[in-house]
Order: structure tokens, then C-alpha cells, then sequence
């Protein structure tokens, strides 16, 4: 594994794990009983105990993450292509989620007025707005390496990553108007 690739995943999967601090500084506070799971009128439907919760939550994200680096690294080593933007960006979903659901899931539980649904519509909105501006702009080398099966021409190739970007922008844009709407 790169040098690079090496500081990628020990910085996503400290930042995977960073919200444990927040949870053992906030653990006399919080019940024994936690909500990981809310239905969309933001009522808890599912608990798990305090302590897999604020701790085994980050620690699986974390090796979630440390996998999904490890395996990219080694499938584009393999391949000997550069990264494309979209993988980089990847690379930083993992982290991002486990530390906004983990904050939401607390502020919850502190009493804050916390949209569940909202937050998660905004998040999801935001990160495939992103995803679909950066899927066009893939190379037809890089997507020989990354879609498969393959088409046969950069032609259909690049018709192909155009209706990809502009259905994760319009997939986007309905999850922020759900937020107006719900």
C-alpha cells in the first residue's frame, strides 16, 4: 500500500472512531437503552445497549472503512490506473456519516429537536449531488477499470456516465425538496 493510501486510512479510520470521545464524555448522561434506528415519523424503533451504541457503532464504521480502503488500494494497484475523483471522494463517506448520524443520534437522545429524517435527507441530498456532478467527468480508461460489463464504445460510454451524473443530481435535489415537503 502507498505511503498516501497508508495516511488516507489511518486519518478516515481515526476520524471513524473520533466520535467515541464525544460518547465517553457524554456516557453518564445518556440512558442504558439506546435508539439506533428511527421510523420516518422520527420515533426510535430499534435500541441497542449503551455501550455497543456509543462505542461499537464507530469501532465497526471504522473497519468497514479501513476494508473499503485496503480493497480499493489493492484493486487499483492491481489495475495500475490512477484514482479518479469519485474513488477519493469515497474514500471520505464512511467517515462523514458515521460522524453526522452519530452526533444526530446523540443530540436525540439529549433532547435536542432533531429531524432524523431531515438530517439523513440532507446528507444523502448533498452526497449524491456530489457523486453525480463528479460521474461524468469519469475517464472512459478509468471506467474500463471500474463498470463492468464494459460498453464496447467511449460513445456510449460517455451517454452512459451522463444519465448516471444527471439521475444522482435529480435523486439529490428530490431528497432536499423532501426536507421542504416532510
Amino acid at each position: 500500500m502507498e505511503s498516501k493510501n497508508k495516511r488516507t486510512l489511518i486519518l478516515t479510520v481515526l476520524i471513524c472512531l473520533l466520535p467515541i470521545i464525544l460518547g465517553a464524555v457524554l456516557y453518564n448522561k445518556l440512558p442504558d437503552e439506546m435508539p439506533i434506528h428511527f421510523t420516518v415519523n422520527d420515533t426510535p424503533d430499534n435500541y441497542a445497549p449503551k455501550n455497543f451504541a456509543l462505542f461499537g457503532i464507530p469501532v465497526i464504521m471504522a473497519i468497514v472503512q479501513a476494508i473499503c480502503i485496503i480493497v480499493t488500494s489493492k484493486v487499483n494497484k492491481l489495475k495500475e490506473t490512477e484514482k479518479p475523483k469519485i474513488a477519493k471522494i469515497m474514500e471520505w463517506f464512511i467517515p462523514i456519516i458515521t460522524v453526522l448520524i452519530y452526533i444526530i443520534m446523540i443530540e436525540v437522545l439529549l433532547g435536542s429537536t432533531v429531524y432524523v429524517g431531515k438530517s439523513v435527507c440532507l446528507i444523502l441530498g448533498i452526497s449524491f449531488m456530489i457523486i453525480g456532478n463528479y460521474i461524468p467527468k469519469m475517464s472512459y480508461e478509468v471506467g474500463k477499470n471500474v463498470i463492468h460489463p464494459m460498453p464496447k464504445s467511449e460513445k456510449t460510454f460517455r451517454k452512459m456516465v451522463k444519465i448516471m451524473g444527471y439521475s444522482f443530481i435529480f435523486c439529490g435535489i428530490v431528497l432536499l425538496l423532501l426536507i421542504i415537503w416532510v
